[in-house]
């Protein structure tokens, strides 16, 4: 068994593609599903953002699993398998999940730093473990581990002291804009919308919401209660983008929303700014209209970075440590069987001897619990310097041999150390 990651990001994927990756939650689940029934891959996490699709996999036989998942994707998104397959970054062990903590830490972000990211993996980890695409003693371990990062990167270096987001990065660049009146439109009221909304009203402008369910924006409105935020009706969309000079759409539409025909000549200079994946906005012909898509806003990312360089070095750095965290944890486990049964052995031996004293007549049975008790406490002082050596070399290359020789002296069978790990994986389950 081991940790697969199959990545298509900004930096490897061009936006055409990425709008075709972009699977709908029915394509998802058909993904999720077809590659489950091969038994090839065990456990399977489909996080799918504006700027990425990553499936993180615990599976048999690594290349079988990425040509299984590349050929279930080139046909749910319609495109080629070597073109899928030369786009792609592929991970196993270590850098899957190095890659893993990168993500979830926002390291690998369009905007490094921004928060959306986290939200999305405990989405997409929450759906996977509802419907048993993966368990908390497999990739949840993983997710853990991930958020645990996270939040040391966020909590020890500047990063995320100032959050940005896509949205955020784009209300930011209509400062470089003149406008006659401080309003806009923002068509959609996913976690997009919802930001690029906060983000306007935070600079006084005057933003009105379309949304496909009404009921939803209006709920949103109560939820800031923000006067200078309206609800329009979405069937008035092609009215309403020939109106103002600044629109915004995040919808989670699979064809474009705004489209030539809609568009009306104004006397006055209009920005759009096309924050979906698959892209809302055609591309209009009125040379009287700017759009902005996501990739457009590259350039401030970058001099974000390297404002950030020093936060981004120390974060790397905690990434590093938290992967040998990891690792460490999952050697810690293997030996786990081994330290139970040890002590199981202590306690059988003890209570054992306990009743042959018993029916014996040197000790009245009401002693019982009390000298168990005692010896289960000696036993345990006994084992603690082993247990304790034995976890600190846990990730040594003599575990093996000091496996093998702990089995031998203590006649420990492989089905005993089945045993105690099941009984160790339950009451993980448990707590």
């Amino acid at each position: 068994m081991q940790y697969l990651v199959l990545s298509f990001s900004h930096k490897n994927t061009p936006l055409n593609l990425r709008q075709k990756l972009s699977l709908s939650e029915s394509n998802a689940d058909l993904l999720l599903k077809f590659v489950l029934d091969s038994n090839i891959i065990k456990e399977m996490i489909l996080l799918s953002t504006c700027n990425r699709l990553e499936l993180l996999m615990i599976a048999d036989d690594a290349y079988e699993a990425f040509q299984l998942c590349f050929s279930k994707l080139s046909i749910l998104s319609n495109t080629n398998k070597d073109e899928l397959e030369g786009r792609a970054n592929t991970f196993e062990g270590y850098s899957a999940i190095h890659h893993i903590f990168l993500v979830a830490s926002s390291l690998e972000s369009l905007v490094v730093g921004e928060t959306q990211i986290s939200g999305q993996l405990k989405k997409a980890y929450r759906y996977a473990l509802h419907c048993n695409y993966c368990s908390n003693n497999g990739l949840g371990v993983v997710i853990d581990f991930a958020f645990k990062c996270a939040s040391i990167v966020r909590n020890e270096t500047g990063i995320s002291k100032k959050p940005i987001s896509i949205a955020s990065v784009a209300v930011s660049s209509i400062k470089n804009f003149i406008f006659d009146k401080k309003e806009a439109v923002v068509v959609g009221i996913g976690e997009m919308g919802k930001f690029t909304i906060k983000h306007l009203l935070n600079l006084d402008f005057k933003v009105r919401l379309l949304n496909r369910n009404k009921q939803k924006a209006l709920d949103f409105k109560d939820e800031l209660k923000s006067d200078n935020l309206s609800i329009g009706n979405f069937d008035d969309l092609k009215n309403e983008v020939n109106k103002v000079e600044l629109l915004f759409s995040a919808t989670s539409s699979e064809i474009p929303i705004i489209t030539n025909d809609m568009i009306e000549n104004t006397p006055f200079k209009r920005y759009f700014f096309d924050l979906a994946i698959p892209r809302d906005i055609e591309d209009l012909k009125d040379s009287n209209i700017t759009i902005t898509t996501i990739d457009d806003l590259q350039n401030i990312v970058d001099e974000n970075i390297n404002f950030r360089k020093e936060s981004l070095n120390r974060a790397y750095e905690i990434v590093g440590d938290e992967v040998n965290e990891f690792f460490k944890y999952l050697s810690v486990l293997s030996v786990t069987p081994i330290i139970k049964t040890l002590r199981q052995i202590a306690k059988e031996a003890s209570i054992s001897e306990i009743d042959k004293a018993i029916q014996k007549g040197f000790l009245p049975e009401s002693y019982k619990n009390n000298i168990a008790k005692t010896i289960h406490n000696v036993f345990n002082i006994f084992l603690h310097t082993p247990t304790k050596n034995l976890k600190s070399i846990s990730s040594s290359s003599q575990l093996g041999e000091i496996e093998r020789t702990l089995k031998m002296l203590f006649e420990i069978s492989d089905d005993s150390l089945k045993k105690a790990e099941q009984k160790h994986d339950n009451n993980a389950k448990m707590r």
